[in-house]
Protein backbone atom coordinates (compact mmCIF):
# COMPACT_ATOMS: atom_id res chain seq x y z
CA UNK A 1 0.00 0.00 0.00
CA UNK A 2 1.32 3.40 -0.96
CA UNK A 3 0.94 6.27 1.47
CA UNK A 4 2.43 9.57 2.41
CA UNK A 5 2.49 11.40 5.69
CA UNK A 6 2.84 14.94 6.91
CA UNK A 7 4.26 15.55 10.36
CA UNK A 8 4.47 18.71 12.39
CA UNK A 9 5.16 19.14 16.10
CA UNK A 10 1.65 18.29 17.23
CA UNK A 11 -0.06 15.99 14.65
CA UNK A 12 0.70 13.24 12.19
CA UNK A 13 -1.72 12.80 9.25
CA UNK A 14 -1.48 9.87 6.83
CA UNK A 15 -2.98 9.85 3.30
CA UNK A 16 -3.56 6.50 1.63
CA UNK A 17 -3.80 6.07 -2.17
CA UNK A 18 -5.64 2.77 -1.84
CA UNK A 19 -9.23 2.61 -0.71
CA UNK A 20 -9.34 0.52 2.38
CA UNK A 21 -13.05 0.38 3.05
CA UNK A 22 -15.00 -2.37 1.35
CA UNK A 23 -17.56 -1.43 -1.32
CA UNK A 24 -20.65 -3.61 -1.39
CA UNK A 25 -21.15 -5.63 -4.61
CA UNK A 26 -24.54 -4.05 -5.13
CA UNK A 27 -22.85 -0.70 -5.83
CA UNK A 28 -21.73 -1.92 -9.27
CA UNK A 29 -23.94 -3.08 -12.08
CA UNK A 30 -23.11 -5.31 -15.01
CA UNK A 31 -25.53 -3.53 -17.31
CA UNK A 32 -23.99 -1.83 -20.32
CA UNK A 33 -26.10 0.73 -22.10
CA UNK A 34 -25.39 1.32 -25.79
CA UNK A 35 -26.50 4.58 -27.33
CA UNK A 36 -27.29 4.74 -31.04
CA UNK A 37 -24.78 6.57 -33.21
CA UNK A 38 -26.22 8.69 -35.98
CA UNK A 39 -23.37 8.76 -38.44
CA UNK A 40 -25.43 10.63 -41.08
CA UNK A 41 -25.30 13.78 -38.98
CA UNK A 42 -21.52 13.83 -39.33
CA UNK A 43 -21.27 13.14 -43.07
CA UNK A 44 -20.29 15.81 -45.58
CA UNK A 45 -22.08 16.07 -48.91
CA UNK A 46 -20.63 17.18 -52.22
CA UNK A 47 -21.96 17.67 -55.74
CA UNK A 48 -19.45 16.51 -58.33
CA UNK A 49 -18.98 16.77 -62.09
CA UNK A 50 -16.73 15.01 -64.59
CA UNK A 51 -16.36 15.51 -68.34
CA UNK A 52 -15.23 12.90 -70.86
CA UNK A 53 -11.65 13.59 -72.00
CA UNK A 54 -12.79 13.72 -75.65
CA UNK A 55 -15.87 15.81 -76.48
CA UNK A 56 -16.81 13.18 -79.09
CA UNK A 57 -17.20 10.58 -76.32
CA UNK A 58 -20.80 11.29 -75.46
CA UNK A 59 -22.41 9.75 -72.38
CA UNK A 60 -25.37 8.14 -74.12
CA UNK A 61 -26.77 4.73 -74.98
CA UNK A 62 -25.41 1.80 -72.98
CA UNK A 63 -22.72 3.96 -71.41
CA UNK A 64 -25.38 6.27 -69.94
CA UNK A 65 -27.24 3.22 -68.61
CA UNK A 66 -24.16 1.61 -67.01
CA UNK A 67 -22.66 4.70 -65.34
CA UNK A 68 -25.32 5.03 -62.59
CA UNK A 69 -25.00 1.31 -61.76
CA UNK A 70 -21.21 1.49 -61.63
CA UNK A 71 -21.20 4.64 -59.52
CA UNK A 72 -23.66 3.07 -57.07
CA UNK A 73 -21.44 -0.03 -56.85
CA UNK A 74 -18.35 2.10 -56.14
CA UNK A 75 -20.14 4.12 -53.47
CA UNK A 76 -21.45 1.00 -51.73
CA UNK A 77 -17.98 -0.56 -51.82
CA UNK A 78 -16.40 2.40 -50.00
CA UNK A 79 -19.26 3.24 -47.61
CA UNK A 80 -20.25 6.44 -49.41
CA UNK A 81 -23.89 7.37 -50.02
CA UNK A 82 -24.94 8.39 -53.53
CA UNK A 83 -27.58 11.12 -53.17
CA UNK A 84 -28.38 11.61 -56.87
CA UNK A 85 -26.85 11.05 -60.29
CA UNK A 86 -27.44 12.80 -63.59
CA UNK A 87 -25.97 11.60 -66.88
CA UNK A 88 -25.91 14.19 -69.64
CA UNK A 89 -24.37 13.63 -73.08
CA UNK A 90 -21.52 16.00 -72.14
CA UNK A 91 -21.00 15.30 -68.41
CA UNK A 92 -21.63 13.11 -65.38
CA UNK A 93 -22.97 14.85 -62.27
CA UNK A 94 -23.77 13.34 -58.88
CA UNK A 95 -24.03 14.14 -55.18
CA UNK A 96 -22.25 12.02 -52.60
CA UNK A 97 -22.15 11.91 -48.79
CA UNK A 98 -18.90 10.79 -47.18
CA UNK A 99 -17.34 10.69 -43.74
CA UNK A 100 -15.55 13.95 -42.79
CA UNK A 101 -12.16 12.24 -42.85
CA UNK A 102 -12.63 11.41 -46.57
CA UNK A 103 -11.28 14.34 -48.58
CA UNK A 104 -12.80 15.09 -52.02
CA UNK A 105 -9.54 14.24 -53.78
CA UNK A 106 -9.78 10.69 -52.36
CA UNK A 107 -13.28 9.85 -53.59
CA UNK A 108 -12.80 11.69 -56.89
CA UNK A 109 -9.61 9.75 -57.70
CA UNK A 110 -11.30 6.46 -56.81
CA UNK A 111 -14.41 7.20 -58.87
CA UNK A 112 -12.32 8.39 -61.86
CA UNK A 113 -10.13 5.28 -61.72
CA UNK A 114 -12.92 2.73 -61.28
CA UNK A 115 -15.34 4.22 -63.83
CA UNK A 116 -12.52 4.62 -66.39
CA UNK A 117 -11.53 0.98 -65.93
CA UNK A 118 -15.14 -0.18 -66.33
CA UNK A 119 -15.71 1.98 -69.41
CA UNK A 120 -12.54 0.74 -71.11
CA UNK A 121 -13.35 -2.89 -70.28
CA UNK A 122 -16.85 -2.62 -71.75
CA UNK A 123 -16.39 -0.19 -74.62
CA UNK A 124 -13.43 -1.25 -76.77
CA UNK A 125 -13.88 1.56 -79.30
CA UNK A 126 -13.43 4.18 -76.58
CA UNK A 127 -10.35 2.34 -75.30
CA UNK A 128 -8.80 2.38 -78.78
CA UNK A 129 -9.38 6.13 -79.14
CA UNK A 130 -8.15 7.08 -75.65
CA UNK A 131 -4.53 6.07 -75.06
CA UNK A 132 -4.52 7.21 -71.42
CA UNK A 133 -5.87 5.15 -68.56
CA UNK A 134 -8.34 7.91 -67.67
CA UNK A 135 -11.62 8.31 -69.56
CA UNK A 136 -12.24 11.68 -67.90
CA UNK A 137 -10.87 15.11 -68.80
CA UNK A 138 -8.25 16.55 -66.43
CA UNK A 139 -9.74 18.09 -63.29
CA UNK A 140 -13.19 17.94 -61.77
CA UNK A 141 -15.81 20.22 -60.27
CA UNK A 142 -16.75 19.63 -56.63
CA UNK A 143 -19.02 21.91 -54.61
CA UNK A 144 -20.08 21.43 -50.98
CA UNK A 145 -23.75 20.44 -50.68
CA UNK A 146 -26.21 18.33 -52.69
CA UNK A 147 -27.73 20.99 -54.92
CA UNK A 148 -27.09 20.30 -58.63
CA UNK A 149 -24.68 22.68 -60.33
CA UNK A 150 -26.37 25.49 -62.23
CA UNK A 151 -26.47 25.32 -66.02
CA UNK A 152 -24.25 28.42 -66.18
CA UNK A 153 -21.65 26.90 -63.84
CA UNK A 154 -21.54 23.69 -65.89
CA UNK A 155 -21.19 25.57 -69.18
CA UNK A 156 -18.42 27.74 -67.76
CA UNK A 157 -16.61 24.68 -66.40
CA UNK A 158 -16.84 22.90 -69.77
CA UNK A 159 -15.47 25.97 -71.59
CA UNK A 160 -12.60 26.34 -69.11
CA UNK A 161 -11.70 22.64 -69.23
CA UNK A 162 -11.77 22.46 -73.04
CA UNK A 163 -9.67 25.64 -73.28
CA UNK A 164 -7.11 24.14 -70.85
CA UNK A 165 -7.04 21.02 -73.06
CA UNK A 166 -6.23 23.23 -76.04
CA UNK A 167 -9.59 22.61 -77.70
CA UNK A 168 -11.40 25.57 -79.23
CA UNK A 169 -14.97 25.87 -78.10
CA UNK A 170 -17.50 28.43 -79.20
Amino acid sequence: MSSSSVTDEKTTVTFSLVQEEEVPETAFTNEVVFEPVQQESYDLSYTCLLLPRFPAHQLKGDLALFLPQWLQQICLSFGWRLEFISVDNAYLQWAISVQPETPPVRFMQQIRYDTSRMIFENFGRIRQENLSNDFWAPGYLVVLGTRPHSKEMIEQYIRLTRRQQGLNTL
